[in-house]
């Protein structure tokens, strides 16, 4: 019995030491640290955590091989089947889907494909397929596989975004059409489309129908800056929120977030932003953004971030070493997965952020494994 009780003393001696240092881990700040997970993409885009536990990665495909062509603005645009989704689980990668719609630039290099992906409450997957043309273009000039552009991929079924656009242009201007992020909703999806300036509601029925369209500014460009809307997450207050990447000239600081309240207009939440990709909320509800490249495209370097939005707008840096080219952002118990280097073929990555304990921290974890020896010793003996 009087065993029982010290062993009792002791793992209460634990609990109470364990409890006290997690106390003390808690206060000190963290930093972050990266490390690849999966290589070899090509132009990886949007990541989902699946019902299986995999992180999926629309991969857009590769600036190469032979199609039916498009000029537009005087470039090349090849569409060819080299879009493809991967799965990484347990450790292991694997393109689970190939053989997707795909459109590259033969001038620039630039590839559209597989861009969002994201699975509904039954487990059902969510796919965009993008485009970056006149939506009239894919049953002319790209026929007949460039019919499958532009759509949202769900289940069985297939709905043509591009049709929607080519018939309703909802804000206006030169028809174009790019499904970038979908994230489900009760009864639905929404779909942001970047080329068509419009957050989009697609119904269960496949019924689609515009939530919000988005205008142009001046911004020192030749003509009126397009406001690109790229990222979409659904908060914790039941609102939109749909990030902007803004097109030429692409000036730094000029991306912003909305918000927009089911059956609302938009407004602007946070500014202050560079070329936002994605959005996402964490488990306690903060928002975080993801930049493609804090400097905008027409200056020197290529660094995207990602940061941490408050609940008033403000925003604090969470990390940038190392991202590229960042374009999709999903959030997991262990930290933050990006897809890096997403405008690469067979270049691209998928990247853990994740926090580390500063010294101070560390030093207090062997402070107490050290006391936890010297309890069991005296116990022992």
């Amino acid at each position: 019995m009087r065993r029982n009780r010290a062993s009792t003393t002791w793992l209460r001696s634990l609990g109470a030491l364990t409890m006290a240092l997690g106390c003390s881990c808690a206060a000190v700040a963290a930093d972050y640290t990266s490390s690849v997970l999966a290589t070899g993409l090509n132009n990886p885009r949007g990541l989902a955590f699946g019902p299986d536990g995999g992180l999926y990665i629309t991969e857009a495909g590769i600036a190469a091989g032979s199609g039916p062509t498009t000029i537009v603005r005087g470039a090349t645009l090849t569409y060819t089947q080299t879009g493809s989704v991967t799965r990484l689980l347990g450790g292991a990668q694997t393109r689970v889907t190939t053989g997707l719609p795909s459109i590259y630039n033969g001038t620039t290099g630039e590839v559209v494909g597989p861009n969002g992906i994201a699975f509904g409450p039954t487990g059902s997957t969510l796919v965009t397929i993008g485009a970056g043309v006149d939506p009239t273009v894919r049953a002319t000039d790209l026929a007949p596989g460039g019919v499958n552009l532009s759509r949202l991929i769900t289940g069985g079924s297939s709905v043509d975004l591009g049709a929607y656009e080519a018939a309703n242009n909802p804000a206006g201007g030169p028809l174009d059409s790019d499904p970038w992020r979908v994230a489900p909703i009760p009864g639905g999806a929404l779909v942001t489309d970047a080329g068509g300036n419009s957050l989009l509601r697609v119904a269960n029925d496949g019924t689609v129908s515009t939530v919000a369209s988005f205008a142009s500014r001046a911004l020192g460009g030749p003509s009126p800056t397009e406001p690109v809307p790229t990222g979409i997450a659904v908060g914790p207050d039941g609102a939109y929120y749909v990030g902007e990447l803004t097109g030429f000239p692409f000036v730094p600081g000029a991306a912003r977030i909305y918000r927009i309240v089911p059956g609302g207009t938009p407004t602007i939440f946070a500014t202050g932003f560079t070329m936002i990709t994605d959005l996402a909320f964490a488990a306690d509800g903060s928002l975080y953004a993801l930049e493609y490249d804090s400097n905008g495209l027409l200056n020197p370097g290529s660094g995207g971030a990602l940061w941490k939005v408050a609940a008033d707008g403000s925003r604090s840096l969470v990390f940038s070493d190392g991202l590229a080219d960042a374009t999709g952002l999903a959030i997991g118990p262990d930290g933050f997965y990006v897809s890096n280097f997403g405008a690469s073929s067979g270049q691209g990555e998928v990247v853990l952020i994740a926090a580390v304990p500063e010294p101070e921290t560390y030093a207090l974890m062997l402070l107490g494994l050290g006391a936890i020896g010297f309890m069991r010793r005296r116990r022992m003996g």
